[in-house]
């Protein structure tokens, strides 16, 4: 029910989705909308949906039966792997913290997307963490961020992930207090390369690139526009919510049945390469 054109798009992306890549999708959703869409997948049915203009917190907390409220608990009851969703981000994110709870040692859930680099084949791209899950963060939230977004990359297959700090300037010591902060605090993680512009990281410098959620956002909006006025740029489709306890993706709201079904499809691979537990063990081993 989430996203500009929902539902006829997501259940379009959804079949679409089991008849190439023979996925196991369950649908949530108002069973007349759906049944609206001639839909033959499973469901489960809510009432309500969370507009993208509410607040997320609250929302959830209203509307027990919303959509996005009944997709997360079937991750939090075993009946699914993982959540997509095209809706409110702010509601997604609430309604993982509200069903799921954070992972061990997680102080902030974190969003990752994945940019493009130039000359990046399939499956290729830079880790941005964070893309918009905490727009307010300290320097130690930014290595966690870190933390999170190396497990990430390691689950989408790069052995030995180099770490930037986006800034300003590649020189140590450029930036704000922040990022002076984070920067020395990053100087201890294996493979932090130091600081990185946009430009080195659209050059596929590093492989992940750590900032605070708000600038993130500001680079990931700013990387969809310039890549042809939309988010579908061949990606893995939807960002990961990083630090919740189970598999959680974020959907673009104007995203197309393509970009739906590589979400899908990313959704089923950070769910089987176990990205939850690995943050889990690696959270429990620095704590």
């Amino acid at each position: 029910m989430g996203g500009d054109l929902a539902p006829a798009v997501p259940v379009a992306a959804a079949a679409a989705a089991v008849a190439e890549h023979g996925l196991d999708i369950v649908l949530v959703g108002d069973p007349e909308a759906l049944s609206a869409t001639g839909s033959t997948l499973p469901f489960a049915a809510s009432r309500g949906v969370i507009g993208m203009g509410e607040e997320g917190a609250l929302a959830v907390r209203a509307k027990p039966e919303a959509s996005i409220r009944v997709a997360v608990g079937l991750v939090a009851d075993g009946r699914a792997g993982a959540v997509v969703s095209a809706g409110s981000t702010g509601a997604t994110l609430a309604a993982a913290l509200l069903g799921l709870g954070r992972l061990p040692g997680v102080r902030r859930p974190a969003i990752a997307a994945v940019l493009p680099v130039r000359g990046g084949g399939a499956g290729s791209g830079a880790v941005l963490v964070d893309a918009g899950g905490s727009t307010e963060v300290q320097p130690e939230g930014l290595l966690a961020h870190a933390r999170m977004g190396v497990a990430y990359a390691r689950a989408r297959g790069v052995a030995a992930p180099r770490v930037g700090l986006l800034n300003v300037g590649t020189e140590a010591g450029k930036g704000s207090d922040l990022a002076r902060a984070a920067g020395a605090l990053l100087g201890g993680l294996t493979g932090f390369t130091g600081n990185v512009e946009p430009d080195g990281v659209l050059r596929g410098e590093v492989d992940v690139v750590v900032t605070d959620g708000f600038t993130g956002n500001i680079l990931l909006k700013t990387v969809e526009a310039l890549a042809g006025g939309g988010p579908d740029y061949g990606g893995p489709g939807a960002a990961v919510l990083l630090g919740v306890a189970g598999t959680v993706l974020v959907a673009h709201g104007a995203a197309g049945v393509s970009e739906l079904v590589a979400a899908l499809v990313t959704a089923e691979a950070v769910a089987s390469e176990g990205l939850v537990d690995a943050l889990g063990v690696l959270f429990h081993q620095t704590s």
